[in-house]
């Protein structure tokens, strides 16, 4: 036999098995499939198991709380002495009939939200926009159960439930898409029972 033969049946041999090894990486990362995106960020676990949450838990009547920072400020022009900071809290509330109840507040502090009339607030997870949810108004930088769309709160705390890394982004006055990362791993669903 040649060996010129042997030398190119060999290149190209190499050369499929390199592609082929490239994409079986690749589609053993996709959500689903057994690979590392199926686990990690998408379990209520913190991303270093030695790490402890980054969630604060406190109780005021038959109220629970939890309060979460953003691990980012953003800078903002109309504020030289304070970066933009948000606040996640998921409210538990117990009415006098005695049901249970989540409630989310998400406050922007030190900076003033673009958001009068009607403006969009992103949820990014794993790097790529998971939700988009119309926000009716913010009142001081609070996001509330009135600035949602009936259902969006109740599906945004599943979401904050549910995320590890993950990202909040919401317009404001002087930066168009201000994003604040959370590390939301860690959730305690039992400090927060009644």
């Amino acid at each position: 036999m040649d060996i010129k033969k042997i030398v190119v049946a060999a290149a190209l041999g190499l050369a499929v098995a390199g592609c082929g090894g490239g994409y079986d990486t690749i589609d053993a990362a996709r959500e689903g499939l057994g690979g590392m995106s199926s686990t990690g960020s998408d379990s209520n676990r913190p991303t270093n198991p030695d790490q402890k949450s980054l969630w604060e838990y406190g109780q005021s009547g038959t109220s629970r709380l939890a309060n979460i920072k953003s691990l980012n400020t953003v800078p903002t022009p109309n504020n030289e002495y304070n970066d933009a900071l948000m606040t996640v809290q998921i409210h538990n509330f117990v009415d006098s009939q005695g049901e249970a109840k989540d409630y989310l507040n998400i406050t922007v502090l030190f900076a003033d939200t673009r958001c009068a009339g009607s403006c969009q607030l992103r949820f990014k997870r794993n790097g790529s926009t998971s939700a988009v949810y119309q926000v009716r108004e913010s009142i001081n930088g609070v996001f509330s159960e009135n600035s949602f769309a009936p259902g969006d709160m109740e599906k945004l705390i599943k979401l904050i439930k549910m995320s590890g890394k993950a990202s909040i982004t919401v317009p404001l006055i002087g930066v168009p898409d201000a994003e604040f990362e959370f590390d939301f791993s860690g959730y305690d669903e039992s400090k927060m029972s009644p």
